[in-house]
């Protein structure tokens, strides 16, 4: 069914008054809340006419309505504005993202915005397409290597390698010769295959320090795949999360690495990606949404960053925000109050 202007305002207006205020919007509050120019029995009929066709939900049988997946899919699609950020919001993310250091310093800072500004946890997922530029092995002492691993991008990563036996300085350039011919140019991605293809060449000839090398790269590697920020904490606030079980289940989701790759999978092709409540291939994850957004600096891939929070989370301001977020990165912003309004 075809919307008229009317439905879609009165859907709209359901939709931002459920996610200000969390309780099932009825039409009276409709009438005195949005100054609409219609009777509460024209809006009553109208919100039962959406409820019939899937765009609203009623939770119980006296309460107001409130939007079903295919409602807010519809708002996020058709309905929803634009939404200018604050000065506040905006002179925080200026001053909090500098777009100096490696990926993993540039994404604690997009972290760090995320939980401050919209009060909510990420997901963050690096550029796995990135390459190995160069290896760097410095010895620290007779048994301690620092392993130092330059990507493309300016990925910059570095490990601690604690050795069984001692090595002589001109081994330790050897064998920076030997992981540069080998790993120079390979994917991230594919950079565990390569490490195992040197330890069956390279092992007899390095004996136990370069399998100490190798184990402490992949352990490296292994790391922070994922990173979670510190929003988790504001986010349980939520009334959606006064059911315990309600929060064990959303922590399972944020900290389990299979879940979360499924949530990122349907993302992965796409600038900007909204998936929400049953849009989602994870039954868990019903109930939630997930905006991901590509990260790039200086047109270089970085990465993915997903806000993931319930159905009724503030989609204008999530999107205007990682939006800004990756303008920043990327030196598109032209005039820091260009995309902003005073106060909230």
């Amino acid at each position: 069914m075809k919307l008229d202007d009317r439905k879609k305002k009165i859907l709209a207006s359901v939709v931002e008054d459920y996610i200000e205020s969390a309780e099932p919007v009825g039409s009276k509050t409709l009438v005195e809340k949005n100054h609409l120019d219609y009777s509460s029995a024209t809006i009553r009929n109208d919100m039962k006419v959406l409820e019939d066709e899937g765009y609203l939900e009623q939770p119980h049988i006296s309460a107001g309505r409130v939007p079903s997946t295919k409602g807010y899919r519809y708002y996020v699609d058709n309905l929803m504005k634009e939404k200018k950020l604050s000065m506040v919001d905006i002179n925080y993310i200026d001053n909090t993202i500098n777009g100096f250091g490696d990926t993993d310093t540039i994404f604690e800072q997009v972290a760090d915005v995320v939980s401050k500004v919209l009060s909510t946890p990420a997901v963050i997922t690096k550029n796995t397409s990135d390459t190995v530029e160069n290896i760097k092995v410095v010895k620290i002492s007779e048994k301690l290597l620092l392993i130092v691993l330059l990507s493309k991008n300016g990925t910059v990563k570095d490990c601690i390698a604690k050795l069984t036996d001692e090595v002589e300085d001109a081994v330790i350039d050897e064998m920076t010769n030997v992981l540069n011919q080998n790993l120079t140019g390979t994917p991230f991605s594919e950079l565990h295959t390569a490490l195992n293809k040197i330890i069956e060449e390279e092992l007899e000839t390095f004996s136990t320090i370069l399998n100490d090398i190798v184990n402490s790269i992949r352990y490296e590697f292994s790391k922070n795949v994922k990173k979670l920020n510190s929003g988790v904490e504001t986010i349980l606030q939520n009334p959606e999360f006064e059911d315990v079980e309600k929060v064990k289940n959303f922590m399972n989701i944020i900290t389990t690495k299979e879940i979360v790759d499924t949530v990122l999978k349907k993302s992965e092709d796409n600038n900007l990606s909204i998936v929400i409540g049953s849009e989602n291939k994870e039954i868990l994850l019903n109930e939630y949404s997930v905006i991901s957004l590509d990260i790039e600096k200086d047109n270089k891939s970085l990465g993915k960053i997903s806000v993931i929070g319930p159905k009724r989370m503030n989609y204008a301001k999530t999107i205007s925000t990682l939006k800004y977020i990756g303008e920043k990165l990327n030196n598109k912003n032209k005039e820091k109050g260009e995309n902003s309004e005073e106060g909230k």
